[in-house]
């Protein structure tokens, strides 16, 4: 079995059924609307980066053309730290979105794994592989931050909620299986953003989970064993199920 099979097997037996990303709503219209999907800063054109919002300029991982992902849940860390250094347009234009994204990627064979936060340590601790991939679930992670033990951690989420898988280049838009959100107002609003610009709202499910938006809950809920809530959400029907109209 090479190590790409045994990756495979090893998320399939974890019942790993995803990868998240994180972007500002803004941003999600052209991952939408293109056929590019979602692109490493290293690939965009000067055009698109004036029309896009790309995060992490500096890359202090070192792998500017690769897309920073997370594994079943996202990186909630990540985005408060976003939300507190926002400046300019990007308070204008608050709101953010949580992309969920086909598992395939993890094994890849130009995608790159690290345990923690690839940031923290300048990405020397990333690297590939299914014994580096079995060290994102280790009983214990040295992070930058500090140790991460693991607990009752549902067996898809990584021991260090900051874990993070870095997928080169491009997510196509066919590998986006939903977007998640933080609010029924944000999912509402989503939508109907998506439809004006005729993207393929059918095939993208929209999720209401306010958890995924606070790290500490997030972060929490997982360490004690639970997952927290998804609610689907549907044009034209309340939080009571109740349909408009």
């Amino acid at each position: 079995m090479s190590d790409l099979e045994a990756i495979q097997a090893e998320a399939e037996r974890r019942g790993i059924s995803r990868l998240t990303h994180f972007t500002p709503l803004r941003n999600l219209v052209h991952i939408a609307t293109s056929d590019d999907g979602l692109l490493s800063t290293k690939a965009l054109t000067d055009e698109e980066r004036s029309a896009f919002n790309p995060q992490d300029l500096e890359r202090l991982d070192g792998f500017p053309d690769h897309i920073s992902c997370s594994i079943e849940h996202p990186n909630a860390y990540y985005l408060r730290r976003k939300r507190t250094e926002a400046r300019g347009e990007e308070r204008i234009f608050p709101d953010w979105v949580c992309l969920l994204i086909a598992p395939g990627h993890l094994w890849r064979d130009s995608t790159l794994l690290c345990p923690h936060n690839a940031a923290g340590r300048c990405g020397v601790n990333v690297g590939s592989g299914i014994e580096c991939f079995k060290s994102l679930f280790a009983a214990n992670v040295d992070a930058p931050q500090g140790v991460w033990t693991r607990a009752r951690q549902p067996a898809c989420c990584p021991t260090d909620a900051q874990a993070e898988v870095l997928v080169h280049r491009q997510i196509p838009p066919t590998d986006i299986l939903g977007i998640a959100v933080e609010s029924e107002a944000q999912a509402g609003d989503t939508y109907a953003r998506l439809l004006q610009l005729e993207a393929p709202v059918e095939e993208l499910p929209i999720l209401v989970c306010p958890d995924f938006y606070s790290p500490t809950v997030l972060a929490n809920g997982l360490r004690i064993g639970r997952r927290p809530v998804e609610q689907e959400w549907h044009p034209g029907v309340h939080a009571d199920g109740d349909a408009d109209g």
